[in-house]
């Protein structure tokens, strides 16, 4: 198999969430995740199968962020702390 090198992902501009966060994210994964689509096609899954799939792990991590943020705003209410999010 042949090795892959994945380009250099920009970091944020701000160290906390702002307005445009999720767009600067998305055009600095933009050529890795290409890059990376590419080297799954290779190794002989179909676009569909490569599309469908990654889809389905951004929703699976998607869905274990919203279960973390739940569970750290039940664990405050409980006990009236101020403990730190996930």
């Amino acid at each position: 198999m042949k090795q892959v090198t994945l380009p250099i992902i920009a970091p944020p501009t701000r160290q906390t969430k702002y307005e445009q966060s999720s767009d600067e994210c998305q055009e600095a994964l933009r050529e890795a995740f290409g890059v990376f689509v590419d080297y799954c096609t290779a190794t002989g899954w179909s676009d569909d199968d490569v599309a469908i799939a990654l889809i389905q792990i951004a929703d699976e991590h998607l869905c274990s962020l919203a279960i973390l943020a739940d569970f750290s705003a039940v664990v405050d209410q409980t006990t009236g702390s101020d403990l730190a999010k996930f």
